[in-house]
């Protein structure tokens, strides 16, 4: 398995957006990436984590100048910000298994 995921948390100082908010962007976003898919879910009212699967650590790499691009667009509109980041190749999947 070649797979590879990035996983976030970031702070949202007035809440974490609304489904709809979170799933417009998703909208926004799946026109733009390579990546399999990206999950958003929320951990709290002022927090949410991320995980983003790619079929390899080749095609993560390829992106992460419109990751950070996106990143500081959205930082700058909303005052969000990553708490943290984890990167590594994915060790199973239990749908693949």
């Amino acid at each position: 398995m070649e797979k590879y995921a990035i996983y976030t948390k970031w702070e949202w100082p007035n809440g974490v957006p609304s489904s709809e908010e979170m799933q417009a962007k998703h909208r926004e976003v799946k026109k733009q990436t390579k990546s399999e898919d990206i999950i958003w879910w929320k951990c709290g009212d002022n927090h949410h984590q991320s995980v983003i699967i790619f079929s390899s650590e080749e095609e993560a790499q390829s992106e992460l100048a419109l990751r950070n691009k996106l990143r500081e667009e959205t930082i700058r509109d909303t005052g969000h910000k990553m708490v943290e980041e984890t990167m590594g190749p994915v060790l199973s999947i239990m749908s693949q298994v």
